[in-house]
């Protein structure tokens, strides 16, 4: 059990290091395009370069992850994405930022889908969600605690630095795992007779938990990504907060999840994945109309919502996530899984175009018009993704290296 967690806080601590270098070129904009001498429309190319090659390496990694071991898959993934965020660090144009931003989408594209294929693949499934509940907690961490650490160091020596500081722990986190974690392949020792990846996924379509499974992924993502590219905008312009004080919003928001993320898990293993979600799902639909039709409020009491949404929302992905991974054969495990990701990267780009079609912030303007049509977007597919999740029946999972038994066919 000891070793289980040690693993278990490695890989959360590599989703840390990638998931910090997506969000913190976000807050770096007003910086990047004062000192790299952008506009605002090159800085969103800057954000979306990530998102997209790694939307796309995912879906090209589908086709070939599961011929390797998992744990040599993901060092070569892992180290790949130390190596372009080096590079983001190193650079000091425009042109050099965006090619090392696509370097590092490249790699970070399939570190999250090869992590819960590794967690799903080593851990019983009764444990499962737990499992995923530790691992999960690394978007906590980075909104808590790194956002604002790397934000001081950008704003105090320059924005290079998280870059370099990400590819230092990188590093050091990957020699960890090469150390501790062991070889993941019992999908390669037991292989399946006629087994072949792109049969697998050229009939994905035909499996009716398969596609359904990755409909309903598009569909929780679509519920939070609408919302989220709008909330600093919203609660600055409309409800009356400083700019220094959204990191309040990231470090409450953050450690509530720190702490629920883990425990929702748990109970998901005891009460059933399928229930948990139904309740947390349901449940986060207040926060998300409540937040995008807030009015000018004190603080604290916008701190209550953003704080809600954030337990509700990681809540609802933690059950969501272990009942992804449980509709598929762990042969083909790694396979789906960067479909999965590739599914979301995808699904959180067109949410935000889609966001940036319904809200409007006239120039000049001190108010953002429309975040409520969003709101009721993001409840909307939400209702659809718990209405679908009941039409998905769960496999039993696995293998005798996972303590579990074969899946039903």
């Amino acid at each position: 059990m000891k070793s289980e967690r040690i693993i278990l806080y490695l890989l959360a601590a590599s989703q840390f290091t990638h998931i910090m270098d997506f969000i913190i070129i976000m807050p770096l904009g007003e910086v990047l395009m004062e000192e790299l001498f952008i506009g605002s429309q090159e800085f969103s190319f800057l954000v979306a370069s990530y998102t997209l090659t790694a939307g796309v390496t995912g879906l090209i990694s589908a086709f070939f992850v599961d011929s390797f071991d998992r744990k040599k898959y993901f060092l070569f993934a892992y180290v790949g994405f130390a190596l372009g965020s080096f590079l983001c660090g190193l650079t000091d144009t425009y042109m050099g930022l965006i090619t090392a931003r696509i370097i590092t989408g490249a790699f970070g594209g399939v570190i999250s889908s090869t992590v819960i294929a590794i967690v799903s693949d080593t851990i019983a499934a009764k444990r499962r969600a737990w499992g995923l509940g530790i691992v999960m907690t690394a978007f906590s961490m980075a909104s808590a605690f790194g956002l604002p650490i790397g934000l001081y160091f950008a704003f105090n020596f320059g924005w290079n630095w998280p870059f370099l500081a990400l590819g230092v722990v990188s590093i050091l986190n990957a020699v960890a795992v090469y150390l501790t974690l062991p070889p993941v392949r019992d999908h390669l020792d037991n292989p399946e007779p006629g087994f072949d990846t792109f049969e697998f996924i050229r009939n994905i379509p035909k499996n009716q938990n398969q596609w359904m499974a990755l409909t309903y992924t598009m569909l929780l993502m679509f519920g939070h990504f609408a919302v989220i590219p709008f909330i600093t905008p919203y609660l600055v312009e409309n409800v009356g907060f400083e700019r220094d004080q959204i990191t309040f919003v990231y470090l409450v928001g953050g450690i509530a999840t720190i702490i629920t993320n883990p425990r929702v898990g748990r109970w998901a293993d005891r009460s059933g994945r399928s229930k948990v979600f139904n309740i947390m799902a349901s449940l986060s639909i207040i926060p998300i109309l409540l937040l995008t039709n807030l009015p000018e409020v004190p603080v604290w009491m916008a701190l209550l919502v953003t704080g809600l949404l954030f337990v509700l929302i990681g809540g609802r992905m933690v059950p969501s996530t272990a009942i992804v991974a449980s509709v598929i054969k762990p042969r083909n495990r790694g396979s789906f899984m960067s479909l999965n990701s590739s599914v979301q990267n995808m699904t959180a780009g067109v949410a935000s175009i889609v966001a940036g079609v319904l809200v409007t912030i006239p120039k000049g303007g001190h108010h953002v018009f429309g975040f409520w049509k969003v709101g009721i977007l993001g409840a909307l597919f939400t209702l659809i993704a718990i209405w679908m999740m009941s039409k998905i029946t769960k496999f039993s999972a696995i293998s005798d290296t996972a303590k579990e038994t074969k899946p039903l066919e």
